[in-house]
């Protein structure tokens, strides 16, 4: 007669759930690389104990993805989510919550690749399978939507993405209320795409809204309200408001180097936008100087070619040109562009408009057939 598997024994499942557990709250303090480490050591004996498809070793999967998504892995969290939805379809049912909850990681992940369109249809997928099992009103229902706002001014289709994000905020605070965070992180997604059809007014009100709304129910020191601080900021430079900018700016570098410290990326991103407006208010010299600080640091951290530090250089490249440093500028827009090419291609918009700057140099320095030929 056969024999039946032996069950694995209860204190090991109970250690594996909490070395789960451990690694959960590991992710939630952004300790991603750690987090990682448990997971994937879980995964595998849940797998060698439980098999491949159980539950268990699925959620554990599910996790590492999370970790590799938010480690900067996405094209892994892409095969590992892809691979944890195929196997809870065929054990719960292809609308089963857990299962469209993976497909919908894979559509996050699609977007982290730049491909909008496919995480779209994923999207979209998953929407309508929420709605039919669960109804429009539930959380997870909601968040999809949210989800699907987003993708879709990644898309180009801002006007689409504010009407979808309006309709969710306005559900979320019947449902949840005016201030709870998921309301407010809708109306976030609301205010990005007012700035993104030029409506910065509004987009400024809304963004000092959430601000005041998440110091109140979150902190004043919370990452999420020093965000919409920070967005505060870009909409107020936009409206030409550059010394009420300034003035935020000033403030936000102080809560960020308090809260997170000098090195932090969210730090040096308000010293940017605190460089970017000096210089909108004729302080060339200081904004030279904070962008030259920001761009060591972020090369230091990042790499040359990082997308952050490349930015910082261009700071760097625009104050030298209004100071009438001509030399110096084409030397920084020259370095801007060859680190686009080598991320993006010799024909991304961004690396072309760099080389527009370098040809600009070269006018102004007189050297107009090396203008006119790279203009070409």
């Amino acid at each position: 007669p056969a024999r039946s598997a032996p069950t694995p024994a209860a204190d090991r499942l109970t250690a594996l759930a909490s070395r789960h557990n451990e690694g959960v709250d590991l992710g939630r303090l952004g300790r991603w690389e750690e987090a990682a480490e448990v997971h994937r050591a879980v995964a595998a004996e849940r797998e060698s104990l439980l098999g491949p498809d159980h539950p268990d070793t699925l959620a554990s999967r599910y996790e590492v993805g999370l970790t590799l998504s938010r480690t900067g892995r996405a094209a892994d969290a892409l095969r590992e989510f892809g691979q944890v939805a195929a196997g809870r379809e065929r054990i719960l049912g292809p609308d089963h919550p857990q299962t469209l909850g993976a497909r919908e990681q894979t559509a996050y992940v699609l977007g982290q690749l730049g491909r909008h369109f496919e995480a779209h249809q994923v999207y979209a997928a998953v929407l309508a399978a929420r709605e039919r099992s669960m109804g429009p009103d539930h959380p997870d229902t909601l968040r999809c939507r949210h989800n699907l706002a987003f993708n879709l001014s990644r898309l180009g289709r801002p006007e689409e993405s504010w009407q979808l994000a309006r309709q969710v905020a306005d559900d979320r605070a019947r449902l949840l209320g005016a201030t709870h965070p998921d309301t407010l992180a809708t109306r976030y997604e609301v205010a990005y795409t007012l700035g993104r059809l030029g409506r910065w007014a509004e987009a400024l009100e809304t963004y000092q809204d959430i601000a005041r709304a998440r110091a109140a129910t979150l902190g004043a020191d919370h990452p999420d309200t020093l965000a919409a601080r920070y967005e505060a900021g870009i909409s107020l430079g936009r409206l030409g408001r550059s010394a009420e900018a300034l003035e935020l700016y000033r403030a936000l570098v102080a809560d960020r180097t308090r809260v997170g410290g000098p090195t932090d990326p969210e730090t040096l991103r308000a010293r940017h936008g605190l460089g970017v407006n000096l210089g909108r208010m004729g302080h060339w010299e200081e904004a030279l100087t904070e962008a030259r600080e920001v761009c060591a640091i972020r090369e230091d951290a990042l790499g040359p070619d990082h997308p952050d530090t490349v930015i910082s250089r261009r700071e760097v490249a625009v104050a030298l040109g209004w100071l009438g440093r001509w030399t110096d500028a084409l030397t920084a827009y020259r370095e801007v562009a060859e680190a686009r090419g080598r991320a993006l291609g010799p024909d991304h918009p961004e690396t072309l408009a760099a080389r527009n700057d370098e040809a600009h140099c070269l006018d102004r320095l007189g050297r107009k057939d090396e203008a006119a030929e790279l203009y070409r």
